[in-house]
């Protein structure tokens, strides 16, 4: 699968090269961007500072309070006294994100949402690139941007800086490029079709991750989620291990949620969907895999020559990580915007071992809580790290 994602992120290069560039011009369809925040007060004027300086005419920012402790409240009021496309929706009770967007969502006007995170810092480019991208086609429900991490003066910033940047960055592009669909869109940066977004009847406050959630129920109703790798975000990730930690575990719960409710499906899905649930399964048992080669070598339990067969499969791996970091850094040669952190590269082997080692962690506790089951996936503490 590591070379079909390098790959597929070489041929979506030379795609994207081939196509036009976003001009503000264009005709704009009608925007709403929707920002639900709990507890945002740290952040929520640079993020919406930000907005008001893409380079797009037609849209309306809302500013969902879900019920903050915090003056979070305060800073919208006087956001909107400063700007004038800025709605409040101040909620009387806290049920979690995709509530809150879900009432936004029964008063939404436009054409499309844009829905961004409170901690994302939004290229001013990032909103044409997406329109140009959803209206291209009509099958297509949602289109996510490309976020890169903002913090990276710790060790474990400048590794989450390489994870998105290589990992992240080649997965959705060889997926978008090949079966045109991705695992998931990003809920810090997605821009969605409100009438396909209706179907589905909004959100559900009921999943881990309502963005992954939200993109299979998408391939159940024969539409297409998207890609735009022109379209950046700046965004702040946890720089502790425990924030980390608690943070991707969610995530693979939300994975693990899809796969629960689409394993009997497999069968009956096309192509592009099926393609995706097989290389989750795939993924889970290729990190088993790694596992075993790490337990195997740990504990010398095994003979000389599977010793030294699970040595090479962990030099492959390692080798597969650095081809990764060449291609990303030609890739990205000619964008300003996209600078790795200084000496960046002498944490390939640390990048390495951490992102394996994380992956295991993470499915096997998303595996032991796949039965749980919420009512509301409420906010919980974020982890952002060093606000800069």
């Amino acid at each position: 699968m590591s070379l079909l994602w390098l790959f597929g992120a070489i041929y979506s290069n030379h795609q994207l090269q081939n196509t036009s560039q976003a001009d503000a011009n264009s005709v704009q369809p009608s925007v709403e961007i929707f920002m639900s925040c709990f507890n945002e007060a740290k952040i929520l004027e640079r993020s919406v500072d930000y907005l008001e300086k893409l380079n797009y005419n037609n849209y309306k920012l809302i500013l969902i309070n879900d019920k903050s402790t915090d003056n979070t409240l305060e800073i919208m009021q006087q956001l909107a006294q400063t700007y004038s496309n800025i709605i409040i929706l101040a909620l009387k009770t806290n049920h979690g994100k995709a509530n809150a967007m879900n009432v936004a969502l029964k008063h939404c006007q436009s054409d499309y949402i844009l829905c961004v995170d409170a901690d994302s810092l939004i290229d001013p480019d990032a909103l044409l690139y997406l329109t140009q991208t959803i209206t291209a086609d009509p099958k297509i429900a949602a289109v996510t941007g490309r976020p890169l991490v903002h913090n990276v003066s710790s060790i474990i910033g400048k590794l989450q800086y390489m994870e998105y940047a290589l990992n992240i960055d080649f997965i959705k592009r060889s997926q978008s490029f090949f079966v045109n669909k991705i695992n998931t869109v990003s809920g810090v940066l997605t821009i969605y079709d409100v009438l396909a977004l209706r179907e589905l009847g909004g959100w559900s406050s009921e999943a881990m991750t309502e963005d992954i959630d939200a993109t299979w129920q998408f391939y159940d109703h024969h539409r297409s989620c998207g890609y735009d790798p022109r379209a950046l975000c700046h965004i702040y990730v946890p720089e502790s291990i425990r924030g980390f930690i608690k943070q991707r575990i969610r995530w693979a719960r939300g994975s693990a949620e899809v796969l629960k409710k689409h394993f009997s499906l497999i069968p009956r899905m096309r192509g592009g969907q099926r393609f995706l649930a097989l290389d989750m399964i795939v993924s889970d048992l290729w990190i088993v895999s790694v596992l075993y080669s790490f337990v195997s070598i740990s504990f010398m339990a095994v003979s000389l020559k599977n010793l030294f067969f699970n040595i090479n499969i962990i030099i492959i791996y390692f080798i597969l990580t650095l081809i990764f970091y060449i291609t990303s850094k030609v890739i990205n040669r000619n964008n300003p915007k996209i600078k790795f952190p200084p000496y960046c590269a002498l944490y390939i082997v640390i990048f390495f071992y951490a992102y394996w080692l994380n992956n295991i962690v993470i499915t096997i506790s998303a595996l032991y809580h796949i039965n749980d089951t919420v009512k509301f996936a409420a906010w919980g503490s974020s982890d952002r790290g060093k606000i800069n």
